[in-house]
């Protein structure tokens, strides 16, 4: 996760965690609050943890126990955004991707509704793709070329993870608020993360980097890169 004190990504331990509350006794779904301190920082950290569980049972009681990765969300401190977006990404595109980053921890659902929507813009707009769905959209620039590898898996991955491609109305409505997986909203936010970086920041940086590097061949009396 991203600390949400020194926005360094670490692996948060807790020291301490309460009992586990079911939520979805036939998905054996259920969450919990724990806390502990960020490993860079020291600063506290409280979190609810959401996720799968087994059952432990000591006589009649059953004790249940998170599994897997369970999905984290930021409780404290209060109004945390632990996502920052870098200058070279469109305000727009900040904006809303600072939206999705603040509701992850009350509404993952809302989260995610966001970041798919941002999504598709960033697809629309900036990559001037359109298709009947998201998923089709998601395919035309799969197969543009120049695509990374990695940012290629990842934005595949989005109609994969959290069971995707069984809920046809976050392909046709990608705003539309409709339940996740755990895991699912957060793994959209490292996705636009990742899209920003091909789409806004790289491209940038280069320019900016050839611009300085032709100023001076141009001291030098030399021709400009081509």
């Amino acid at each position: 996760m991203i600390c949400p004190n020194s926005k360094i990504g670490i692996r948060f331990e807790p020291d301490h965690s309460g009992p586990v509350y079911c939520t979805d006794h036939l998905e054996e779904i259920g969450y919990d609050i724990a806390h502990g301190s960020c490993p860079e920082c020291d600063s506290p950290i409280v979190v609810m943890r959401r996720g799968r569980y087994v059952s432990h049972y000591q006589g009649n009681e059953a004790l249940r126990e998170l599994v897997g990765n369970p999905q984290l969300n930021v409780l404290y401190p209060p109004g945390a955004c632990p996502r920052d977006v870098q200058p070279e990404v469109p305000e727009s595109y900040r904006n809303d991707f600072l939206e999705a980053s603040r509701v992850l921890a009350p509404s993952p659902k809302a989260s995610a509704a966001i970041s798919r929507r941002l999504l598709q813009r960033v697809l629309r707009e900036h990559f001037k793709i359109t298709g009947s769905s998201l998923a089709d959209e998601i395919d035309q620039f799969l197969n543009r070329p120049g695509v990374p590898s990695e940012l290629s898996d990842a934005v595949d991955a989005v109609r994969n993870v959290g069971n995707f491609a069984a809920h046809p109305m976050k392909n046709t409505n990608t705003g539309e608020i409709l339940e996740v997986e755990p895991g699912e909203a957060e793994w959209l936010i490292e996705v636009l993360e990742s899209m920003f970086d091909f789409a806004f920041v790289q491209p940038k940086r280069l320019r900016a980097r050839r611009a300085s590097l032709n100023h001076k061949l141009a001291e030098a009396g030399k021709p400009p890169m081509k």
